[in-house]
């Protein structure tokens, strides 16, 4: 008898080294917009605007995509790669849209 994946929780691979670095820059950044807080959720930061979560930023675990960060766009979670401390300025910029879209 074989096992459904319906229901599981997605493997979550752990984040580098040098990628906990650049999120924890990113962390650091969007802690200082009004309103938003975080809180630790399954090896990831939920960043939440008021009581609405609009991002997920790895901490000790990387979603499915590697390197990447999650936001909410229209409804909708999308993910954004983060390519090392250069892509902060890219990853702020998607991260200001959904926090000002809430």
């Amino acid at each position: 008898m074989s096992r459904s994946n319906k229901g599981k929780r997605p493997k979550l691979p752990p984040v580098s080294g040098e990628m906990r670095r650049t999120f924890t820059l990113l962390a650091e950044e969007v802690a200082t917009w009004p309103e938003v807080s975080m809180k630790l959720m399954f090896g990831l930061r939920a960043v939440y605007r008021g009581g609405v979560v609009f991002a997920m930023l790895p901490d000790k675990r990387s979603l499915e995509v590697a390197d990447a960060i999650a936001f909410k766009k229209g409804g909708k979670w999308v993910s954004f790669e983060v390519k090392g401390e250069e892509g902060i300025s890219g990853a702020l910029g998607v991260l200001e849209k959904a926090y000002q879209g809430l």
